[in-house]
């Protein structure tokens, strides 16, 4: 697809052209260490509405805010000792926190409640463009809304591309799945809002306490309290169809004969033959391979024109339950 954005390798140069774009009220396209996101200056409501209008998200659908360390993110929220404990061991990380917010964090960003999404990354490119900032930015992933997340410079410029005036090329996105979401609205009652890399398990570790499960997709209008609560979402062009870890979806040798449907093993089946419509995500079915390697496949079929896509669900526990939410919502009708 045909684009007009300009797609730039992370230069000291070219990160001081960014910030720029940004200090100007500009969005552009960010490398992070788990999909590509769309970054704008969130404390100017203009800037804001930019990343709403380019991926033509819902002003329902808030927006994370990243910072560059703690000390920031305190200047915009109110900060309590489970914040303080998390941060010291998952930040800079892929773990975001809904927390009360300070007044500087404009109500455009947080769907108008009085809570707010942070998280500290730790792409040093990301980083080392937060650094050159003395804002903060937003930057939800780089995509039309709804369509499956970009973990390649390539995925922006193809579907954002004319939209915006620069994408950073950090290379594939080291996670491939967006960050862990916690509730700590209430800090004596944490909850689940995402499931990312950083397992459910490990926060009730870290917490030492249970961890209710708020990931439910929701239907309704009504401003949500974090990003990713939408029943469909990460949805390809291409109908998903979901089959049981450990199987082999029925139909399997009329699927893959059919021209315009794939089936996607979670490592590399060990039956032969294999038709050139049967793909896998890793060698060694690695969740976390699994993982890093789900958006772009995905994106990769639906650029070759498949219609149906038949994919195995990965098993239900630690980085799994993240894989299978975002398929579960991709599936969704």
């Amino acid at each position: 697809m045909a684009n007009h954005c300009n797609v730039y390798i992370p230069t000291e140069a070219n990160l001081d052209l960014c910030a720029q774009l940004l200090r100007e009220g500009n969005v552009v396209s960010v490398p992070t260490e788990t999909v590509y996101g769309l970054a704008g200056n969130p404390l100017i409501e203009e800037s804001a509405r930019k990343i709403f209008t380019v991926k033509g998200r819902p002003f329902i659908d808030p927006l994370i805010v990243h910072f560059p360390n703690v000390e920031t993110v305190a200047k915009h929220i109110e900060i309590n000792a489970t914040v303080e404990l998390l941060a010291a061991k998952f930040w800079p990380g892929p773990l975001t926190m809904v927390v009360k917010k300070r007044d500087s964090i404009p109500d455009i960003v947080t769907a108008g409640l009085p809570s707010v999404a942070v998280r500290v990354p730790r792409h040093p490119i990301f980083r080392s463009l937060l650094e050159r900032l003395d804002f903060p930015l937003a930057a939800p992933s780089a995509n039309p809304f709804g369509y499956v997340s970009p973990t390649l410079a390539s995925h922006v410029a193809s579907t954002l591309g004319e939209r915006i005036p620069a994408v950073l090329d950090g290379g594939p996105c080291e996670l491939g799945i967006e960050s862990t979401i916690i509730d700590l609205r209430d800090p004596a009652n944490p909850a689940i809002f995402r499931h990312g890399p950083i397992t459910q398990e490990a926060l009730t570790q870290a917490l030492g306490m249970n961890i209710a499960d708020h990931t439910a997709g929701v239907l309704n209008n009504k401003a949500k309290a974090a990003p990713g609560l939408l029943t469909k979402h990460y949805s390809p062009r291409a109908q998903v169809y979901l089959f049981k870890c450990g199987t082999v979806p029925r139909r399997m040798r009329e699927i893959t004969h059919q021209q315009t449907q794939a089936v996607v093993f979670n490592e590399k089946p060990t039956f032969e033959p294999l038709s050139k419509h049967t793909f896998w995500l890793s060698e060694d079915g690695c969740a976390e391979t699994v993982a890093r390697n789900l958006f772009e496949l995905i994106q990769r079929l639906d650029q070759q024109g498949f219609d149906k896509l038949y994919v195995e669900l990965s098993a239900d526990h630690g980085i799994g339950k993240a894989i299978n939410d975002r398929l579960h919502r991709a599936a969704a009708k």
